[in-house]
């Protein structure tokens, strides 16, 4: 029998990450999932340096211990309210620590199909596309999709899928499975873009682009090519909305633009937004 299949939802009790659980439970409303609710707490410096004793510590990490295991209570039942799918399974986990390290330490217990988190930009900053969670949680977690759902973003059925890639680099069977997942699930075409910065394709790449045909020849495909006019975010953006784009997805590898896109010094002077859910695959090289 076919397993469930498990995602991860880190919330931090904001309307954002709320908005995030909505849009998995109807990106998967019929498939059979279990879908695992994370809160993660620490104790913030500050309260640490003003407390002497062990035991007020201890009663600071039961405070917001409770506050944290509440807070999923009430979301598992919003969640109900909102009659999600026949078959969906839902498990909280409040755990203290660093959610960094305790996404790493599920994935190896659970080995989730896919992390899905909601993203909002730095205060004030309304160029950023990544909040610092989401933006820290792409760039370290390389074992699992991550699909980022932007602030205000709501479930649209998912007919186009663009995959954005340069085809320089030979595709892994793992790589390629969620998007499959994706397209068949919701009976989407897949619209491969490639933005380039010459004409035409060099050997490699045609070679990379066949590879592709194979995986793809199962579902609805199809390839459009745009010249990389100034910036690889603006050919992006614009073939998003020329195409009615749904779901961008894209894989990070070594130099991709998604590793650019993580970078600290480029974030800040990034404008890269999209209002369209944003899947991110690890490679698996």
């Amino acid at each position: 029998m076919k397993r469930m299949k498990r995602i991860l939802i880190p919330t931090d009790f904001s309307d954002n990450a709320w908005n995030a659980i909505l849009y998995a439970i109807e990106a998967y409303r019929d498939v059979p999932c279990e879908f695992y609710l994370l809160n993660t707490y620490e104790l913030n410096p500050v309260q640490l340096l003003t407390t002497v004793s062990s035991q007020r510590i201890g009663r600071f990490y039961q405070g917001i211990k409770v506050e944290s295991e509440q807070g999923l209570k009430m979301i598992l039942d919003d969640i109900q309210n909102s009659k999600p799918g026949l078959e969906h399974n839902f498990k909280t986990i409040s755990k203290s620590g660093s959610l960094l390290d305790t996404i790493n330490r599920l994935i190896q217990l659970y080995s989730f199909d896919m992390i899905v988190m909601g993203t909002k930009g730095a205060t004030g900053v309304k160029e950023a596309f990544l909040g610092s969670n989401t933006q820290k949680v792409i760039k370290n977690i390389s074992n699992c999709p991550i699909l980022v759902v932007p602030e205000d973003v709501y479930f649209e059925k998912i007919s186009e899928i663009a995959f954005a890639t340069d085809f320089k680099r030979l595709y892994h069977k793992a790589e390629i499975s969620p998007i499959l997942d994706f397209a068949k699930n919701h009976n989407a075409t897949i619209r491969m873009i490639h933005v380039y910065d010459q004409p035409g394709l060099d050997n490699i790449q045609h070679y990379n682009s066949n590879t592709l045909e194979q995986y793809f020849k199962k579902v609805n495909y199809d390839f459009h090519v745009i010249s990389d006019f100034s910036t690889t975010e603006k050919a992006i953006q614009a073939c998003i909305e020329e195409l009615e784009i749904n779901l961008l997805i894209m894989i990070n590898y070594e130099h991709s633009f998604i590793e650019r896109l993580t970078k600290e010094p480029v974030i800040k002077k990034m404008t890269f937004h999209t209002n369209i859910p944003f899947l991110v695959i690890p490679s698996d090289d």
